[in-house]
C-alpha cells in the first residue's frame, strides 16, 4: 500500500475507535503490519462508509457551526500545501486513533462545502435562465439595426447620383457672386483712403492711438495693393507724412503718462509703437521724459517759491523775475528764505513722489502684462521676437531705477544744502527731518537704494544745527536752575512724560515718524517692531502722498492739578490710619518719669502718588522728549545726541547735589561709584571760571550754577530748607524714574557696538539718584536733631555703677522729645507740600542712622563700665526703640543691630571677642573696638594686645 492508502486507514481506525468505544478492535494496542495492512484497513473501510451516511445528517445551524471552524488557509489563492500543513498538526508520536479523528472532521467539512456550493449553484440556475433570454432578444435586435443600415446606404447612393447636376449650377453662381464682392471691395477700399485723414484725426483727438496707428497702417498697405489704381498712387505720400505726424502726438502722449501715469493710455501707446515696430524706442523716450521731467520740476518749483518770496519782499520788477530764471539750479537753491524753505520741500518731494510713481506704475503694468500674456503664449512663442523685446524692456526699467532715484536724490541734495538750517526753530527741523526720512523710505522702497547722498548732506546739516541747538539749551537750562524756587508743580497724579506734546509720537503717532538709519545698520524691508515693512506705494496707492500735510489734532496739555480739588481726595487708601498699629495712634507718654503727656496728633502723613516736578524738570522732560525724537529721525547721530540727553540729566544732578548737598564728613561718606560719577561730571561738563570761554575744548562746559537766594537751606524753622530739598530730590528722582522708562526706546536707536555708552550712562549717573536722595536728607538729618547735646549728656551718665534701676537715662527722654518735634513738624510740612513715601522713609533712615550713630559714639565715649552699666545701656537703647517705633512707620529700623551688637559684645568672652571683631571689625571704626575693648575688665592684657593688632591691621586695609 501506498502512503496515503496507509494514513487513510491509520485514521479510519481511529474513527472507529471513537465510535465504537464499547467493542474495541481486538490487539488494537498492538497492532503488527499484517494487520494494519489487511484486516484493519478492510474494517476501518466499511466504518467509513457507514459513518459518512451518518455524519452528513446535520442540522443547519450545526453546518454553520463546522463551517466557521474551517482553517483559513483553505480559503487563500495560490499554491498553499494543504497536506503539508495537516501532516505538521499530527504529533510526533503517531497514533492511528488521532489521525481516524482528523480524517473524519476533514471529510465532514469537505462534505458539508460541497453541499453547500451545490445548493448556491440550484438558486441562481433561474436567473441564468432569465439572462439567456435577454441575449436571445438582443441579438434580433441587432439584426434589425443591421438592416435599416443596409437600406439607408441605398437611398444615400441614389441621392448621390440624382443631385449632381444641380450642384454643379449652385457653384457655377457662387463663383460669379465672389468675383461681384471682390470688385465692391475694392471700390469700398478705394472710398476709404480718400476718407483716411478725417477718420485719423478722430482717432488721434479720442486718443486712440493703436486704432489711429492701424488705419495708418492698413491704409498703406491698402495703397500698396492698389497701386494700379491712378486715384492711388499720389495718396502714398500723404499717408508717409500724417504717420510722422502722429509720431510726434505719440511722444507727447508718453510724456504725459510719465508726469501722470494712466494705465488705459499708457496700454494705448504699447499697442501703438508696437505696431509701429519702435518698442525699444518707447523705452528709450520713456527714460529720456522722465529726467527731463525731474530737472525742468524741480527748477520750476523752486522759482516759484522764489519769485514768489521775492515779490512779497519788495523785488517784484520783471528784470529781477527774468534773471533768476537763467540761473543755474544750485545757484537758484540758495534764494530760498528761510520762511519758504520747509513748504518748497514738501512740494519738491511730491513732485519726485509722483515720478517715482508713475515710473513704479509703469513696472507694475509690464510685469502684469506679462503674467497675463504668459499664461496665453506657447512655447514656440515665447521664443519670438515679442520675447525678446520683453526682456529688453525689463532690463532697461530695472536698471533705470537706480538712475532715476540718483537724479531725484541730487536735485534734493542741492536744495538742502544750500540753506542754512541753523538757526531754525527746533519743530521746524523735525518736520524737515521728517520729510527727509520720508523720501528716504520712498527711495528704499523705490530700488532698495541706501540713500547715502541724501543721509550724508541731512546728517551734515544735523550735526551743525544740534550742536548749536544743545549749546543754547544748556544755557538756558543754567538760567533755569539759577532762577529756580525749587517749588513742586501742581501737577495731577496721573501725571506722566506721555501727557506732554514731545512724546506723543511714543503713542501711536510715531506713524508719521520715520527713522533715519546708518546705511550699514538699517534693514532694507524691515521695521523697528521687527515684522516686514510696509511697501509705501502701496500704503498710498494713487491718492495722496506721505508728504501730504495731516491735520494734526489739537491736544492741549493737561497736566495742572485743579486748585478747588479738596487735599483729602489725594489721598489713597495706604494713607488711612486704619492700617497703622495702636502704638502709632496713641500719644506720647513718658512710662517712666510720669510726665503729663504732651499733645501728639495722629501722624498723617501723606502718601499720595502725584509725582513732584519743578519748573526745571519739566524744561529738561520737554527737552528729553525733543532729543528723543532727534534720535528717531536721525539715527547716524543718535549716539551724539544720546550724549547730549545725558547731559542735561547730569547737570540738574550735579546742582541738585552742589545746591542741597553738604561737602565735608558727609560727602566722604559717599560711595566711590559716586565720586566718580560726580567727578566725571565736573570734568566733562563744568566750566570752571578760570578756564576760557572761548576756547573749543571748552564750548560744550556751562558754567556751575549757583542758589538762586530765594532760596533758605539755613533757617531751622524750616528745617533747614527740608521742603525745597524734597522738591529737589523728588523731582530728580521723578526724573530718573522717566529715564529708566525710556530706556527701552533709546537702546534700539544706538548701533549695537556703541551702547556701552548708555548703559555706563544708566549704571553711573541714573542708578545713583537714590544715594543723592539719602545724602541731601541726611544732611537736615545731621542739623534737626543737636547730636552734640545729646553726646553731651551721654557723657555725663556713669557707666561703672553696682545698682541697676528701673529708670532710664534721661538723655533718652530728651532725644524722643527732639524726635518728636521733628514728626510733628513733618507732619505739617506733609499738608503743606507732598511728601511721598519714598522721601518719608528716606528722611527717617538717615534721621534714625545719624541717632544711631549718636548713641554708639556715645556708648563707645565711657571710660568705666561694669555689667550693671552695660545692663543700663540695654535698658537705654531699648526705651529708644520701644518709643522711636510709635513715631515712625519705617521698619527695619536702620543700625539697630549694629548698637543692639555693640552693647552685647561687652559679654563675650575672650575666644568669643576675638571672632566678634574679626567678622564685624569692618562695621565699627578702631576707636570703637579699642573702647569697647578697653572697659571689658574680664580679658586679659594679651587678649587686648591680640584685638588691637587686628583692630590696627583692619584699619589699615581699610
Amino acid at each position: 500500500m501506498d502512503i496515503k492508502e496507509k494514513f487513510r486507514s491509520f485514521i479510519d481506525k481511529q474513527k472507529i475507535s471513537l465510535k465504537t468505544p464499547t467493542s474495541p478492535v481486538q490487539g488494537a494496542e498492538f497492532v503488527t503490519s499484517d494487520e494494519f495492512e489487511g484486516r484493519t484497513a478492510v474494517t476501518a473501510q466499511l466504518h467509513r462508509k457507514s459513518s459518512l451516511l451518518n455524519d452528513h445528517i446535520l442540522t443547519p445551524e450545526a453546518e454553520q457551526a463546522i463551517i466557521n471552524d474551517i482553517e483559513s488557509i483553505y480559503f487563500e489563492c495560490g499554491n498553499v500545501d494543504v497536506s503539508e500543513h495537516e501532516l505538521r498538526k499530527l504529533p510526533e508520536i503517531a497514533d492511528v486513533h488521532v489521525i481516524n479523528g482528523l480524517r473524519s472532521r476533514l471529510r465532514k467539512q469537505q462534505a458539508i462545502v460541497s453541499r453547500r456550493v451545490s445548493d448556491l449553484i440550484m438558486q441562481k440556475q433561474g436567473q441564468c435562465s432569465e439572462e439567456m433570454e435577454r441575449v436571445t432578444e438582443l441579438q434580433k435586435e441587432v439584426i434589425k439595426e443591421v438592416g435599416l443600415c443596409v437600406e439607408g446606404r441605398k437611398k444615400l447612393a441614389q441621392g448621390r447620383t440624382q443631385f449632381t447636376s444641380a450642384s454643379l449650377g449652385i457653384l457655377a453662381n457662387y463663383s460669379k457672386r465672389q468675383k461681384i464682392s471682390s470688385v465692391i471691395r475694392s471700390l469700398r477700399m478705394i472710398r476709404t483712403l480718400q476718407m483716411t485723414d478725417v477718420q485719423l484725426q478722430n482717432l488721434l483727438k479720442a486718443e486712440d492711438y493703436p486704432g489711429a496707428i492701424q488705419l495708418l497702417l492698413e491704409c498703406q498697405k491698402a495703397a500698396a495693393t492698389f497701386k494700379h489704381f491712378t486715384c492711388i498712387s499720389e495718396l502714398s505720400t500723404k499717408l508717409q507724412d500724417t504717420l510722422e505726424g502722429t509720431e510726434e502726438q505719440l511722444d507727447v502722449a508718453l510724456a504725459r503718462v510719465v508726469a501722470n501715469f494712466n494705465a488705459s493710455n499708457y496700454e494705448k501707446l504699447q499697442i501703438a509703437y508696437g505696431l509701429l515696430g519702435k518698442t525699444q524706442t518707447l523705452m528709450d523716450q520713456l527714460h529720456m521724459h522722465i529726467t527731463s521731467h525731474i530737472h525742468n520740476s524741480a527748477f520750476t518749483i523752486v522759482l516759484g517759491y522764489v519769485e514768489l518770496y521775492n515779490s512779497a519782499a519788495g523785488g517784484n520788477n520783471s528784470t529781477a523775475s527774468s534773471s533768476f530764471s537763467k540761473l543755474q539750479y544750485s545757484e537758484l537753491c540758495k534764494y530760498v528764505n528761510e520762511e519758504s524753505l520747509l513748504p518748497c520741500l514738501l512740494d519738491l518731494s511730491k513732485s519726485m513722489w509722483n515720478i517715482l510713481k508713475s515710473y513704479r506704475n509703469i513696472i507694475t503694468w509690464h510685469e502684469n502684462n506679462e503674467k497675463v500674456s504668459g499664461e496665453k503664449m506657447s512655447e514656440i512663442e515665447q521664443n519670438n521676437e515679442l520675447a525678446t523685446f520683453r526682456k529688453y524692456t525689463k532690463q532697461k526699467l530695472e536698471h533705470g531705477l537706480y538712475r532715476i532715484w540718483q537724479d531725484v536724490q541730487a536735485k534734493v541734495r542741492t536744495f538742502i544744502l544750500a540753506s542754512d538750517l541753523s538757526h531754525f526753530k527746533f519743530d521746524d527741523f523735525l518736520r524737515i527731518l521728517d520729510v527727509m526720512n520720508k523720501l528716504i523710505d520712498v527711495g528704499e522702497c523705490f530700488c532698495g537704494s541706501k540713500s547715502e547722498t541724501l543721509r550724508e548732506s541731512i546728517k551734515k546739516q544735523s550735526i551743525n544745527y544740534f550742536r548749536n541747538h544743545h549749546r543754547a539749551r544748556m544755557d538756558e537750562l543754567h538760567m533755569f536752575l539759577e532762577n529756580e524756587g525749587w517749588e513742586a508743580c501742581p501737577v495731577k497724579s496721573t501725571f506722566s512724560i506721555h501727557q506732554l506734546m514731545e512724546f506723543r509720537f511714543l503713542k501711536g503717532r510715531e506713524t508719521n515718524l520715520t527713522r533715519l538709519t546708518s546705511p550699514v545698520n538699517s534693514p532694507s524691508k524691515k521695521q523697528g517692531n521687527g515684522g516686514e515693512k510696509k511697501d509705501v506705494f502701496e500704503q498710498y496707492g494713487d491718492e495722496g502722498s506721505p508728504f501730504d500735510l495731516a491735520m494734526e489734532e489739537s491736544v492741549e496739555e493737561d497736566i495742572m492739578a485743579s486748585e478747588d480739588v479738596d487735599d483729602a481726595a489725594t489721598l489713597t487708601d495706604d494713607d488711612s490710619d486704619d492700617d497703622l498699629p495702636e502704638e502709632l495712634k496713641r500719644d506720647y507718654v513718658d512710662e517712666q518719669t510720669g510726665e503729663t503727656p504732651h499733645p501728639h496728633p495722629k501722624r498723617k502723613v501723606d502718601h499720595s502718588k502725584t509725582p513732584i516736578v519743578t519748573n526745571t524738570t519739566l524744561t529738561i522732560l520737554r527737552l528729553i522728549g525733543k532729543y528723543l525724537q532727534m534720535m528717531r529721525l536721525l539715527q547716524p547721530i543718535a549716539l551724539d545726541v544720546m550724549i547730549c540727553l545725558s547731559h542735561l540729566f547730569d547737570y540738574y544732578l550735579y546742582a541738585v547735589f552742589t545746591f542741597f548737598g553738604v561737602r565735608g564728613e558727609l560727602e566722604q561718606q559717599l560711595s566711590r561709584h559716586l565720586r566718580t560719577s560726580l567727578k566725571r561730571i565736573e570734568d566733562t561738563l563744568i566750566l570752571s571760571p578760570d578756564l576760557p570761554h572761548d576756547d573749543p575744548a571748552n564750548q560744550d562746559k556751562v558754567p556751575c550754577p549757583s542758589l538762586s537766594p530765594v532760596v533758605d537751606l539755613t533757617s531751622p524753622e524750616s528745617m533747614y530748607g527740608l521742603g525745597v530739598r524734597v522738591a529737589a530730590v523728588e523731582s530728580l528722582g521723578f526724573l530718573a524714574l522717566q529715564l529708566e522708562s525710556l530706556h527701552p526706546h533709546l537702546e534700539p536707536l544706538i548701533p549695537p557696538q556703541r551702547r556701552t555708552i548708555l548703559h555706563q550712562f544708566y549704571t553711573s549717573t541714573v542708578k545713583a539718584t537714590p544715594e543723592i536722595r539719602r545724602h541731601v536728607y541726611s544732611a537736615v538729618a545731621a542739623q534737626v536733631i543737636d547730636y552734640e547735646g545729646i553726646m553731651s549728656r551721654m557723657s555725663t551718665v556713669r557707666w561703672d555703677i553696682n545698682d541697676l534701676m528701673s529708670q532710664h537715662s534721661q538723655y533718652v527722654d530728651v532725644l524722643l522729645r527732639q524726635l518728636q518735634v521733628l514728626s510733628m513738624r513733618v507732619e505739617e510740612l506733609s499738608r503743606v507740600s507732598p511728601l511721598p513715601s519714598e522721601a518719608y522713609r528716606a528722611l527717617w533712615e538717615c534721621v534714625v542712622r545719624s541717632t544711631n550713630h549718636t548713641l554708639l559714639e556715645g556708648f563707645a565715649s565711657a571710660r568705666k563700665c561694669t555689667n550693671e552699666g552695660r545692663s543700663l545701656m540695654q535698658l537705654d537703647y531699648q526705651q529708644f526703640l520701644m518709643k522711636l517705633e510709635c513715631l515712625t512707620w519705617v521698619r527695619p529700623l536702620p543700625d539697630k543691630s549694629l548698637v543692639e551688637a555693640f552693647i552685647k559684645a561687652y559679654y563675650l568672652p575672650e575666644s568669643a571677642l576675638e571672632e566678634w571683631v574679626r567678622q564685624s571689625g569692618g562695621d565699627y571704626s578702631p576707636r570703637h573696638l579699642t573702647a569697647l575693648t578697653a572697659t571689658m575688665t574680664h580679658i586679659s592684657k594679651r587678649a587686648r594686645q591680640r584685638i588691637a593688632v587686628m583692630v590696627e591691621e583692619g584699619g589699615k586695609k581699610t
